[in-house]
């Protein structure tokens, strides 16, 4: 042009540079402004704020405050518009106050601001949510005259619908003449609140002002329609596009057919799916993860693998959600061995989305228990080469533990090993509680060794957990004695379950010492630690220990549990010590808490098994006047009290009190009413409560597993028949010969030397008139009693 005798000025330079901004190739308006100094053309102040404009629209305001810098030095001033500018920029950036002091420089200079000027300075103040601030410009603008148009409006709107304030915004709407822009960003604001009374009156408006739509308006109408049931109003609005001279693009699709997946009208989603694959539109991967997601709902998953594979075979990554609901449902089908399946499948796909995709489905298996289709996975990413992330060994040594599937374990620690090293804490971990299941010996040699290596290792619960469960308390008390609470560390929960599990076999004085270590660790023993030791020392008969811990946790700011006085109430109870159990019943009330439905039946049974009956029916009324409520354990050990006194009336009138409120005695129970009531002659009433015991089915099965059909001879059949020992006269005689000896034997006192004197009677009897006998050892567990008894009277 130049060569033609065209003078190329400051204007020419300036539409020029002007042209690469709108394109946003930023280096070469730079370079033509470069080329402009170098031909010699000063840049004018259109030159200036066209580069300052174009730099601050890309968010570089520092490269745009560089020109306006250079723009005084060549003795230009700027204008508003270049001021608007610098300010547009900073708000890009999210630096509001330095945009304000901008414009706080522009009023000092005199300069008069405009709309735009004040719509710049909105808008920026609209993203971070300064609506106070919105509210006072605008108030600021019709004080000094400007007229606030549509567009200042729509920022606002749009700025209030962003921040979940859409009522808000249809206010400011209301005072104004609403575009396209205006029912659409109100449509969508509505939308993300899910308010189908704001959509409704937001369509009403729309069709009372006629606005011509375009297609941004169509999709987020359509997407509306579909969320207000209107399925129909949606696709009237497709098909009219084309009518209103709007072409449908790929969004409109993706609204149409997540709409219908989401009606549960897969047909339809699928029509439209097909019409938009045969169309000429650009690709989007968001049609494609829309019907998938539909597909898996309604659980078609060899149409969404279909659908999933041709999206992989474009090169297109589908994103989380989609794969993620796809494996979920492979895994609902057809179980781990599908996903399998499905991963193999896949296998020629990006190996980076391949990855991640394998990645989700270790995480998914692994959560569902699915331990070796996870390993499964493991063996088909290392199988084509792809790298396993450490979170995903870490996932599957957790599952396989949690599975009890530990063959694999090994193999999937020395994978990790090798790959990672051991530096990690995570599995450290995996690997204590790998050879602590095996050794603990080796274990302790393993953390000698990390010791060197790491400033702190901490012992897994779980370790704790898993000797517990195999009977190896001893171990366990071996690896946290080695715990030095520095370099090798244990949490209050380990020492808890080594704790419990001593007292509770009877390594009461290393319980006790363990709570001394954990102290000189730094770690107080908790309620919990505290609640075992005193059941132990309940459990060896050391009530008085028992009673000193309870009576020093107040000094130590610990406050005891239901469970720390079931404990001592029970125990004492069961001993003989009722009036110690009452006081710590009363002391248990007085601190507020509830006693549950054991405490009170213990109470109850102590006072029984010592004849104190009307201390026992003292204590019931106030159990019944509690929150708690009696089971079949409270009915016998009533059942007992009253047969131990000789009151069977009373036992009876219990016995149907209760069954009238759908509480039965236990077993025992039932064979304390019986026998008491044999003992008193009333065989009728006996037989009807044996009856009665023979129609509960747990009562049944636990004679089958207890007693056996040699000892309960009368469980292989049923009917009236069962009864004949009862009733035959003969068998009265019989039972009658027992009763000096069946009248003290009750199922909780019954001992060795009773049993003893029971074998110099003579065993001329059938079996079945001394079943009670036999039956109430064997139910207390006096198996071997029970047998000698039975050897007796076979002989």
């Amino acid at each position: 042009m130049e060569k033609e005798g065209v003078v190329l000025d400051a204007v020419f330079y300036s539409s020029w540079i002007c042209g690469y901004f709108k394109e946003g190739i930023l280096k070469e308006a730079f370079r033509k402004h470069v080329m402009m100094i170098e031909k010699g053309v000063n840049p004018d102040t259109v030159s200036y704020t066209i580069l300052i404009d174009g730099f601050a629209k890309e968010g570089n305001v520092e490269k745009a405050i560089g020109f306006l810098n250079e723009m005084k030095k060549d003795g230009l001033e700027p204008n508003l518009v270049t001021y608007t500018a610098i300010m547009r920029g900073f708000c890009k950036r999210g630096k509001l106050e330095e945009a304000w002091r901008v414009f706080e420089r522009v009023v000092e200079l005199g300069i008069e601001v405009d709309e735009m000027t004040y719509s710049t300075l909105i808008e920026g103040l609209c993203r971070i949510g300064d609506f106070d601030r919105v509210f006072g410009l605008l108030e600021e603008m019709e004080q000094k005259g400007i007229k606030v148009g549509v567009i200042t409006y729509n920022t606002v709107i749009n700025g209030l619908c962003k921040a979940g304030r859409t009522s808000e915004g249809e206010v400011i709407s209301k005072n104004m003449e609403g575009d396209c822009f205006t029912y659409s960003t109100l449509l969508h604001g509505y939308i993300q609140e899910d308010n189908v009374v704001g959509m409704l009156e937001t369509k009403r408006r729309l069709e009372e002002a006629n606005v011509s739509m375009d297609v941004v308006m169509c999709n987020v109408l359509i997407k509306a329609l579909f969320l207000l049931g209107a399925l129909e109003d949606a696709y009237l609005i497709y098909k009219g596009m084309p009518e209103r001279g709007l072409v449908v693009n790929s969004v409109t699709y993706c609204a149409l057919i997540d709409g219908y997946c989401k009606a549960g009208r897969i047909d339809e989603a699928l029509k439209l799916f097909d019409a938009y694959r045969s169309s000429s539109f650009d690709f989007s991967d968001v049609s494609y993860n829309c019907i998938i997601l539909g597909l898996c709902a309604n659980s078609m998953v060899d149409m969404a693998v279909e659908v999933f594979m041709e999206l992989v075979n474009k090169g297109v990554c589908p994103n989380q959600v989609t794969y993620r609901a796809l494996i979920k449902l492979i895994y609902k089908e057809r179980n781990g061995e599908g996903v399998l399946e499905f991963l193999q499948q896949i296998g020629d796909m990006d190996p980076y989305i391949y990855n991640s995709v394998c990645s989700n489905a270790i995480y998914f298996l692994t959560k569902k228990g699915c331990s070796e289709a996870a390993f499964g996975v493991y063996l088909i990413m290392k199988k084509i080469g792809s790298s396993v992330t450490s979170k995903g060994y870490y996932l599957i040594l957790k599952s396989l533990f949690s599975d009890q599937n530990r063959l694999l374990v090994p193999l999937m620690l020395n994978a990790f090993l090798k790959e990672y090293g051991i530096s990690e804490p995570r599995i450290i971990k995996i690997a204590v509680r790998h050879l602590s299941g095996k050794d603990v010996t080796k274990c302790l040699c393993f953390l000698d060794k990390m010791k060197k290596k790491h400033a702190c290792i901490t012992i897994p619960t779980a370790v704790f957990e898993d000797l517990k469960k195999q009977g190896r308390v001893l171990d366990a008390h071996k690896l946290i004695k080695e715990v030095d609470g520095t370099r090798t560390v244990c949490d209050v929960f380990g020492y808890s379950i080594v704790v419990d599990r001593l007292c509770k076999e009877g390594y009461l004085n290393k319980a006790l010492d363990l709570c001394v270590t954990m102290r000189k660790h730094g770690i107080p023993p908790n309620i919990v630690i505290y609640n075992s030791v005193i059941n132990g020392l309940c459990d060896q008969g050391c009530f008085v220990q028992a009673l000193r811990i309870f009576d020093s946790l107040e000094k130590i700011y610990l406050v005891p549990t239901v469970i720390t006085y079931n404990s001592l109430i029970t125990a004492l109870s069961k001993e003989g010590y009722l009036e110690d159990a009452k006081r710590l019943l009363e002391k248990m009330v007085l601190q507020e808490f509830i006693p549950n439905t054991r405490v009170y039946n213990s109470l109850i049974d102590g006072y029984c098994k010592y004849g104190l009956l009307d201390e026992a029916l003292e204590l019931l009324s106030h159990f019944e006047k509690s929150l708690c409520k009696p089971d079949s354990f409270t009915v016998r050990a009533l059942i007992d009290g009253c047969c131990r006194k000789g009151e069977m009336e009373m036992a009876r009138e219990f016995y149907f009190e209760f069954k009238e409120k759908g509480i039965l005695p236990d077993l025992l129970g039932y064979i304390y009413l019986i026998k008491g009531l044999v003992v008193k002659g009333r065989i009728k009433e006996a037989s009807e409560a044996f009856e009665d015991m023979l129609q509960i089915q747990s009562i049944t099965e636990l004679i089958d597993r207890t007693v056996g059909s040699v000892v309960y001879p009368c469980k292989r059949s049923h009917g009236s028949r069962n009864l004949k020992v009862l009733y035959d006269t003969e068998a009265q005689r019989k039972v009658g010969s027992l009763t000096s000896h069946v009248v003290d034997l009750d199922s909780t006192s019954l001992n060795l030397d009773k049993a003893d004197n029971l074998k110099m009677q003579s065993w001329s009897y059938d079996f079945e008139a001394c079943y009670s006998l036999i039956a109430s050892l064997c139910l207390e567990g006096e198996k071997e009693k029970a047998n000698r008894v039975a050897k007796e009277m076979l002989l």
